[in-house]
């Protein structure tokens, strides 16, 4: 791919040093030590940038991971709002969702993979030092439509790719690393409460549906404004299906240039760096007002 295509992305345009940072790290090159980053929101995160490691390698280049996502839900999230992330990983979307609720709001993290989730309460330890955040709640459960246990699989070369066993084909054995995890509904996590929930993040591989179907009586009851999750199966997936006799309009999320994009949920086009996410929502009128103006105000907040 010819250089000057694969710069012109506002992630290094409209922040050149990013581009110094991509050259002096070309993308094979390894890196074994812990790295601590600073988010644009002034959070650090430490991070492990193997090559093939997709997230945490492209949070060391980039400084962000998922441009899109992470405007879409900068500007969807109001200020102490309960949120939720499932599949949090080492908490990247966790630390933005806690710094736009702020201290009246509320952040539960999911994250069922036992290495990372060590990792994940590091960060968020580090976080209730040095930002005073204490509004974060943390779970070690997979959700999923059943409680009981399941295998979590995690290929070695890129942990963020992991999956229940059955929301995956049949992987050689000798290239994954399996886990025994406990399943839970989301119903079930709110039993005998009445949420009111913002937004929603759920990236599981493959398992959305699943979660969905776990969350049926909250979805029922329209707890859940927005819903931001990965979805590889064109229009209609059983997962869109769901949602859209839940009362939910869907929208894929497109990365412009200048700031998100709202297109159908029929569009099909595979984005040349970011994954296919998509937006369900209760409110479309206030998702397309909040997400029309141009820029990217995520950049705003950094140093």
């Amino acid at each position: 791919m010819p250089a000057l295509e694969y710069f012109n992305r506002p992630e290094y345009l409209l922040r050149p040093r990013q581009i110094y940072r991509r050259l002096l790290h070309p993308p094979q090159q390894s890196i074994e030590e812990l790295v601590k980053i600073v988010l644009p929101w002034k959070a650090s995160l430490k991070i492990h940038p193997y090559p093939r490691e997709v997230v945490e390698r492209s949070l060391f280049i980039f400084g962000i991971y998922d441009l899109c996502l992470s405007e879409t839900l900068w500007r969807l999230i109001d200020p102490g709002e309960i949120t939720i992330d499932v599949g949090a990983n080492i908490g990247y979307v966790a630390s933005l969702m806690a710094a736009r609720v702020g201290e009246k709001g509320k952040v539960i993290c999911f994250e069922p993979n036992p290495e990372v989730y060590r990792e994940l309460e590091e960060n968020v330890k580090n976080w209730q030092e040095t930002q005073g955040w204490q509004h974060l709640q943390l779970s070690p459960l997979a959700l999923s439509d059943r409680a009981g246990s399941s295998t979590l699989k995690i290929p070695k070369y890129n942990r963020s790719a992991a999956a229940l066993a059955d929301a995956i084909a049949p992987a050689d054995e000798e290239t994954l690393q399996s886990y025994t995890v406990d399943l839970m509904r989301l119903d079930d996590f709110f039993a005998g409460t009445k949420p009111e929930i913002g937004v929603l993040k759920i990236d599981v591989e493959g398992h959305e549906f699943n979660v969905f179907q776990g969350a049926e009586q909250i979805l029922s009851q329209h707890r859940i404004r927005d819903i931001i999750f990965e979805e590889h199966q064109s229009y209609p997936s059983a997962a869109m299906q769901f949602l859209e006799q839940k009362g939910y309009s869907i929208f894929r999320l497109w990365k412009g240039f200048w700031k998100p994009v709202l297109y159908p949920s029929s569009y099909d086009k595979n984005h040349p760096w970011e994954p296919p996410n998509y937006l369900a929502t209760l409110e479309p009128d206030r998702a397309v007002t909040r997400l029309k103006q141009r820029g990217w105000k995520i950049f705003k907040h950094e140093l």
